[in-house]
């Protein structure tokens, strides 16, 4: 099992912001970070703007802002600070 944070961007008319989490897989940290920008806000597959690279939901464009590999050690003592999704 390898232990990542990751990042979703927001954008909100002239508005941007970040959030941070913490997840924990086995497989490629992409899919698994794409599928949670995909469902961040009750998005699905069919609301992917190809053009913008960006899943909308009620007026808010939602990007999977990527993620880092951690060690399990920073893991642990993260998760007390940021949501494990």
């Amino acid at each position: 099992m390898k232990y990542y944070i990751g990042e979703i961007t927001e954008r909100n008319g002239e508005f941007e912001y970040n959030t941070k989490y913490l997840f924990a897989t086995y497989c490629a940290p992409e899919e698994y970070s794409n599928d949670v920008a995909m469902e961040w806000r009750g998005s699905d597959k069919d609301a992917w703007d190809e053009a913008l690279e960006g899943y909308w939901c009620d007026g808010t464009l939602i990007f999977d802002g990527g993620s880092k590999e951690i060690s399990q050690e920073d893991f642990e003592v993260l998760k007390k600070y940021l949501s494990i999704l």
